[in-house]
């Protein structure tokens, strides 16, 4: 098995997880490939058999990825994939985060389960699509959990009508609108106040960013649905990001399409490990006991 890794190696405890990591690759004679950036400029990992190399690397085929760090490195590590469908496995060494499956303590049981195909399944999430139309260009953003519209660092309300097919939903007067799947909705959307919605529904939710308007709520969709942005008025900068790691400056003249994406990620999850609504209780810090 061909194993590519890569992560976020500013983290505490990161080239530990490293370790470990060629510690059980070894013992099930797979093959451990690091992301080529992690030498860039810092400590280079001298175990015997690690390769140096790169997950858009044609000449070479993945058979699972992982992603050490917080939920940024996960959404990165998959914004790399492209449109790649291999499974991939978060470990998480961040502060808050859900996306994730298990931590640093439990690599080396978790790996051997995965290894011997014991006690694992495999969770397929969809992407959502963003397409940008103008007079002058359009672009195509895909993302994990959101994809944001607004005036980026201006602090400014920007206006915009959503369309539901040719149904228009709303006029929105806000600071920005963040578009969200249900994954994605523990993230930006969470704290601009959108509801938390169950990973196994497929929905997009639909969130305000500091409306001008008490009857602008947040509002949860059908995936199924094909949204449609205008701007309402021209504006001499407008940003669209995807994850918050993609972002472009868009003409105020461009329509937007936004849809759930043909394309899907593959997360690897452990049967009998803990599930999203214990997580969810633990990050949130619920009260209640079994």
């Amino acid at each position: 098995m061909n194993i590519f890794c890569t992560g976020n190696k500013t983290k505490k405890n990161f080239f530990e997880c490293i370790r470990k990591l060629y510690e059980i690759t070894s013992q099930f004679n797979h093959q451990l490939h690091l992301d080529n950036k992690l030498i860039d400029g810092g400590e280079v990992i001298d175990f015997d058999n690690i390769i140096y190399s790169s997950l858009n690397d044609t000449t070479k085929l993945y058979d699972l990825v992982i992603s050490i760090g917080g939920d940024g490195a996960l959404l990165h590590t998959i914004r790399l994939m492209k449109e790649k469908q291999i499974p991939v496995l978060g470990i998480h060494i961040g502060n808050l985060g859900f996306l994730n499956q298990i931590n640093n303590i439990e690599i080396s049981k978790s790996l051997s389960n995965l290894f011997s195909m014991k006690k694992i399944s495999y969770q397929k999430f969809n992407l959502i699509e963003a397409n940008v139309i103008s007079n002058t260009h359009s672009i195509s953003l895909l993302a994990l959990n959101d994809i944001v519209i607004n005036h980026g660092n201006l602090l400014r309300l920007i206006k915009m009508r959503v369309n539901l097919g040719e149904t228009v939903l709303n006029d929105y007067s806000c600071d920005g609108i963040i578009f969200s799947t249900s994954l994605g909705s523990t993230a930006y959307s969470l704290s601009a106040g959108g509801p938390i919605v169950s990973p196994e529904i497929g929905t997009m939710v639909i969130t305000p960013v500091s409306a001008h308007s008490l009857s602008s709520r947040p509002i949860v969709l059908s995936d199924q649905c094909k949204i449609n942005v205008k701007f309402l008025q021209e504006y001499s900068k407008v940003n669209i990001t995807a994850d918050g790691q993609e972002q472009h400056t868009i003409d105020s003249n461009a329509r937007i399409i936004i849809k759930k994406s043909e394309v899907h990620v593959k997360l690897i999850k452990f049967d009998g490990m803990e599930n999203y609504y214990s997580r969810l209780k633990n990050k949130l810090n619920w009260i209640g006991k079994n």
